[in-house]
């Protein structure tokens, strides 16, 4: 089941809205016969790539399937995963998620036990499975776009000079680890300030996601970024309707971008809302860069899904702490993880307030 979750990683960044999904098949001896993976959305999934890569199709009498998340048993752009293990002379299925679709949850279980498959729900490795899917699970469970904060701070937590500029706290190793994690999630998101201040690309840099789209989303309640987004680099590496501007509803439309009106309230977006307009626009998972007041926003609506919080080996003294606006900045993680980039340390979580516990 380790090795299924590690192919199942493979898929990241390229198979949205699906879930990523690993699998491995064991020979009647259980000797290693394949892997496979879901690897875009719209293609064959882990299940079937797996079969496909079995040599000799006589193999599979006996053999044993493992895979994270419970095979689907409905019909969509692909043809049923449940189905297509039925229809072959395979012994059992080991599967590590049940489906978190209500329609769809035991249904694939019913399906391989109808033709006489030995189905078992895998009994450890729980935080590692669910860390796979968990975009998927965040949106299935609580319809509404999985949120990720990417934090670059100093030793004293610091995120911005007091001048409010901010490049280039973090070592390359760990910048050139932020392009990978961009191009895993569907959009990158900054709060006006920040691209105010630093006119940033926010494109993955990330060889493996050359050809993938590259979404931004702007939040910008008062409208402050619109004579500067014509001649932005964001609008210099991506097509204009990549970038999504959301305002407060007394803005008007700017025709330069994509644009959509969200509720304030003191000022302020009510996150409810503008995460059910990500999700209308496609958006199922959000990757947000900053800065303090944007982290602040989410924080304090208790939408955070994950932490990324990179630290580099020196202290700025003066300057913005990237809990500033926190109302109250007191932040247990679960299942953490750390990462070392040369001098600079990646700590990564689910927050314990997140309502996806």
């Amino acid at each position: 089941m380790l090795l299924a979750i590690q192919e199942g990683k493979k898929g990241a960044g390229f198979v949205s809205p699906n879930p990523l999904v690993g699998c491995v098949i064991l020979d009647r001896n259980f000797n290693l016969l394949s892997e496979g993976y879901h690897a875009k959305y719209g293609e064959a999934h882990a299940e079937v790539n797996a079969m496909r890569a079995v040599s000799d199709p006589s193999y599979l009498e006996g053999a044993h399937v493992f895979v994270t998340l419970e095979p689907c048993a409905h019909e969509g752009k692909t043809p049923s995963c449940a189905k297509a293990l039925a229809n072959h002379p395979i012994a059992s299925v080991t599967y590590g998620l049940e489906d978190p679709n209500p329609l769809v949850s035991g249904k694939g279980v019913e399906i391989l036990r109808a033709a006489g498959k030995t189905v078992t729900q895998f009994s450890g490795l729980k935080a590692e499975l669910e860390e796979l899917c968990e975009i998927f699970l965040v949106n299935m469970r609580l319809k509404r776009p999985f949120v990720a904060l990417k934090v670059a701070a100093s030793l004293d937590g610091k995120i911005a000079r007091p001048d409010g500029t901010s490049q280039w706290i973090t070592n390359e190793e760990s910048r050139a680890y932020v392009q990978y994690l961009r191009g895993c999630y569907d959009a990158v998101a900054i709060g006006a300030n920040t691209f105010l201040q630093d006119n940033p690309r926010l494109n993955p840099r990330d060889a493996r996601f050359a050809e993938k789209r590259s979404r931004v989303v702007i939040f910008d309640p008062r409208g402050r970024t619109l004579n500067q987004l014509p001649s932005s680099q964001l609008l210099q590496v991506r097509k204009s309707e990549d970038v999504l501007l959301v305002t407060g509803p007394e803005v008007a439309k700017n025709s330069s971008v994509a644009q959509v009106h969200v509720s304030l309230k003191d000022g302020e977006f009510d996150n409810l809302e503008l995460l059910s307009v990500l999700k209308s626009e496609s958006i199922d998972s959000l990757f947000v860069e900053g800065g303090a007041r944007t982290y602040a926003s989410f924080y304090n609506s208790n939408v955070v899904d994950r932490l990324y919080l990179f630290t580099a080996s020196r202290l700025m003294g003066e300057g913005l702490h990237w809990t500033s606006y926190f109302s109250n900045p007191k932040f247990d993680l679960l299942d953490l993880e750390l990462q070392k980039f040369g001098t600079d340390s990646l700590i990564t979580g689910r927050p314990i307030t997140s309502t996806n516990n």
